[in-house]
C-alpha cells in the first residue's frame, strides 16, 4: 500500500459517493478491517450514516465483511478493497469494451448493473422500461441478457460473495480440517489449500453457468425463414411458415425443438471485472504486434487470442490452451485486409508485375482473396509471430500446421517493459531509456562497461545512472574485494530490480492521476457560479442568455475536462499494464 495509493483512492470515493463515504473509506484503509462498534466513533458521524455508506460500498462491490466469534458473540468485521476502488476510473474502458462486442443494446444492460451494483435481470428490465415495448425488444433484451451471463461480463453473485476471498478460504479450510481425525501435517494442510483453489476453478469453467436456466425453446424446421414470437411463458420462441402450415406457425412437417439459455429473474448480478481485465490485456498485446509489424499481424494475434480467451478466467492465467493454426484461421475476419500484410511468394523476382511496375495480386484485377491464398498468408503470420522475440506466441508442436498457445507471463513481462521505457524516455529523455534498455540486456555491469555500451562519456553516463537510481528504475549490488567490505575496495554494479521498478513505477502513476483529479476538481470549482448559471430553467429554456464570453470559458472548460479524461485513461491502461496483468497470482500466495 502506497501513500499515493491511499490519496488516490479516498480522491475517487469522493468524486463518486461523496465526502460520508469517503470517511468511512479512509478510516477503514488507515486502521484496517474494523468492527462497527469501532468504526462509528473513528469516523465520528452518527451510527446510521456509517451504515448507509457500508450498505453502498457492499452494493458496488468496495466493501467486504466476516463474522468471527468472540467469547458469547458474532463480530462482523468491514474492510476495504483498494483495487475495486481503483477500477471505478476504468469504467469508460470496461463501456466501450462492452459496446464494441455486445452493441448497443449490451452497454446499456452492462452499465445499468454497473451503476447500480448487485441487480437482478427483473430489475434491470424495469429500469430499461423493457416491458413498455414490443415483443422483439423483449427477445433481444432475453438473448443479450444470457449472453453477458454466459461470456462473464456479468456473474452471478451469492452470500457468500460478499466475504473476503481469505476468510471464505479459511472456513473452507476449517471444514476440510474437521473431515481428519487428527491434526493435519503442512504438507496435507497444503493439499487441501490447492483443493480447494482447484475446485472454484472447476466450478468455473462448468458449462453450468450460476443464474442460467434452459427454459426458452425454440422451433426450429427445415425452412429458413422464420419469425419471432412470444410464447405463452413470455420466453423468445421462433415460429416457420411452411407450406400448409398456419398463421400461428405451427407447420404441418416435423419440427425440431431445442433449448436455450435463459436467465434466472430473480438471482443477482455483478459486472464481473476480472475477465473485462483479460479483454483489455488481449488488447494491448495486439497492439503490441501491430505497432512492431503491421495490421495483419494485428488482426491474427486477436483471432488467436479470441479463439484462447473462453478458457481464460483472469489475468492470473500464465499460460493458454492450446489451439491450432485452423482453429485461428477460422476467428480471422473474411473481410479482414490481409492483403499485402505479409510476401509469400516464394520468388520475389519472378513476380507478375502491372504496367507501372508493382506486382500483381489476386485483388488486383477485383478478385477477392482464394482460400488457399488466404490460407498461406494467415500460416507465414503465424510463424512471424511466433518467431518474435518476445516469447508471447509458443509453439508447442510441429504436427499438421502446429499448435500453438499464448504465454501471458511473458506478455505481461514484454508489455510492463515497453511501458517503463516510455515512462522512462517520457520523464528524462531518450538517453536515459537507452541506458535502462542496456542493463535489461545485459544485467549487472559497471559503470564503465554501460558508458562502453551506450557511447557515452563516463561522467554523463553517471550522472544520468544516479537519475535513474533516484527515481527507483535501477539499483546497484556491492561485491567486497576483501573480508572488510570496506568501501573503498568494492565493485559497485548497477542492474535493474524489477520489483522495485514495479513499485516506482506504480507510485508515479498513481500520483499522476492523483493530480489530474485535483486539477479537474479545481477547473470546475473555479467555474462554479457560471455552472450553476447554465442550470437555471431560464438559461435552459433559453441559451442566449448566456453571453458569448460566457460561452467560451463552457467550451474552454469542456475541452480542458476532456484532456484531463484522457490523460487519466492512459495512466489507468499503464497501471493495469504494469500490475493488473502480473500473472503472480493472489491465489498461489495464499498457498504460502
Amino acid at each position: 500500500m502506497y501513500t499515493q495509493q491511499v490519496s488516490l483512492c479516498k480522491q475517487i470515493v469522493r468524486e463518486h459517493y461523496g465526502p460520508i463515504v469517503e470517511t468511512v473509506v479512509a478510516v477503514l484503509v488507515r486502521e484496517g478491517r474494523l468492527p462497527l462498534r469501532q468504526l462509528v466513533p473513528r469516523t465520528k458521524l452518527t451510527g446510521r450514516n456509517v451504515r448507509q455508506a457500508l450498505a453502498v460500498l457492499i452494493q458496488h462491490g468496495i466493501a467486504s465483511h466476516a463474522t468471527s466469534k468472540e467469547g458469547s458473540l458474532m463480530v462482523t468485521y468491514y474492510s476495504i478493497s483498494l483495487k475495486s476502488i481503483l477500477r471505478l476510473q476504468r469504467a469508460g474502458l470496461y463501456l466501450a469494451l462492452v459496446e464494441e462486442r455486445m452493441g448497443s443494446q449490451g452497454l446499456a444492460i452492462f452499465r445499468t448493473i454497473m451503476v447500480n451494483g448487485l441487480m437482478t435481470t427483473g430489475s434491470v428490465r424495469e429500469a430499461l422500461s423493457v416491458a413498455d415495448m414490443g415483443n422483439a425488444a423483449k427477445i433481444e433484451f432475453n438473448t443479450i441478457v444470457a449472453k453477458l451471463v454466459r461470456d462473464r461480463y456479468i456473474i452471478a453473485v451469492n452470500t457468500v460473495d460478499t466475504i473476503t476471498k481469505v476468510d471464505r478460504i479459511m472456513q473452507e479450510e476449517i471444514l476440510e480440517v474437521e473431515k481428519l481425525t487428527i491434526p493435519p501435517t503442512a504438507k496435507e494442510l497444503l493439499a487441501i489449500r490447492r483443493k480447494i483453489l482447484e475446485r472454484e476453478e472447476e466450478e468455473y469453467q462448468s458449462s453450468n453457468v450460476v443464474g442460467i436456466k434452459r427454459r426458452a425453446s425454440v422451433d426450429i424446421s427445415a425452412d429458413r425463414s422464420s419469425k419471432l414470437y412470444m410464447g405463452m411463458d413470455g420466453h423468445a420462441m421462433v415460429s416457420n411458415n411452411h407450406d400448409g402450415g398456419d398463421l400461428n406457425g405451427h407447420s404441418t412437417q416435423n419440427n425440431k425443438h431445442e433449448q436455450v439459455d435463459a436467465v434466472d429473474d430473480k438471482q443477482f448480478f455483478r459486472p464481473y471485472y476480472d475477465r473485462l481485465d483479460v479483454f483489455l490485456r488481449n488488447q494491448q498485446i495486439v497492439n503490441y504486434y501491430t505497432d512492431k509489424y503491421n495490421a495483419g499481424a494485428g488482426i491474427l494475434v486477436k483471432a488467436f487470442l479470441r479463439a484462447t480467451e473462453q478458457h481464460t478466467r483472469t489475468c492470473r492465467v500464465k499460460l493458454s490452451e492450446t489451439v491450432s493454426s485452423s482453429q485461428v484461421s477460422s476467428y480471422v475476419p473474411k473481410d479482414a485486409p490481409l492483403i499485402d500484410t505479409i510476401d509469400t511468394s516464394k520468388d520475389m523476382f519472378r513476380q507478375q508485375l502491372d504496367a507501372r511496375g508493382n506486382p500483381i495480386t489476386e485483388t488486383s484485377n477485383g478478385t477477392e482473396l482464394s482460400q488457399q491464398k488466404r490460407g498461406e498468408i494467415i500460416y507465414a503470420l503465424l510463424e512471424v509471430v511466433h518467431s518474435d522475440c518476445s516469447g508471447i506466441i509458443v509453439k508447442v508442436d510441429d504436427r499438421g500446421t502446429g499448435q500453438y498457445r499464448v504465454n501471458f507471463e511473458r506478455a505481461a513481462i514484454t508489455l510492463r517493459e515497453r511501458c517503463i521505457d516510455a515512462l522512462v524516455h517520457e520523464k528524462f529523455g531518450s538517453v536515459h531509456a537507452r541506458l535502462l534498455r542496456v542493463l535489461r540486456d545485459k544485467q549487472k555491469l559497471d559503470e564503465k562497461v554501460v558508458a562502453q555500451a551506450t557511447m557515452l562519456p563516463i561522467g554523463s553516463c553517471r550522472e544520468r545512472l544516479h537519475d535513474l537510481a533516484l527515481a527507483g528504475m535501477i539499483d546497484t549490488v556491492e561485491i567486497p574485494r576483501s573480508a572488510d567490505r570496506n568501501p573503498s575496495r568494492m565493485f559497485y554494479l548497477w542492474f535493474v530490480n524489477t520489483d522495485k521498478q514495479m513499485r516506482s513505477a506504480m507510485r508515479y502513476v498513481y500520483q499522476g492521476m492523483s493530480n489530474i483529479i485535483e486539477r479537474t476538481t479545481k477547473e470546475v470549482a473555479a467555474r462554479a457560479l457560471l455552472i450553476a448559471k447554465t442550470k437555471r430553467a431560464d438559461v435552459v429554456l433559453d441559451p442566449r442568455l448566456l453571453t458569448d464570453g460566457e460561452r467560451k470559458e463552457i467550451q474552454n472548460l469542456a475541452r480542458i475536462k476532456q484532456k484531463l479524461a484522457v490523460a487519466s485513461v492512459r495512466l489507468d491502461s499503464m497501471l493495469l499494464v504494469i500490475y493488473d496483468i502480473d500473472p503472480q497470482s493472489v491465489d498461489l500466495q495464499l498457498l504460502q
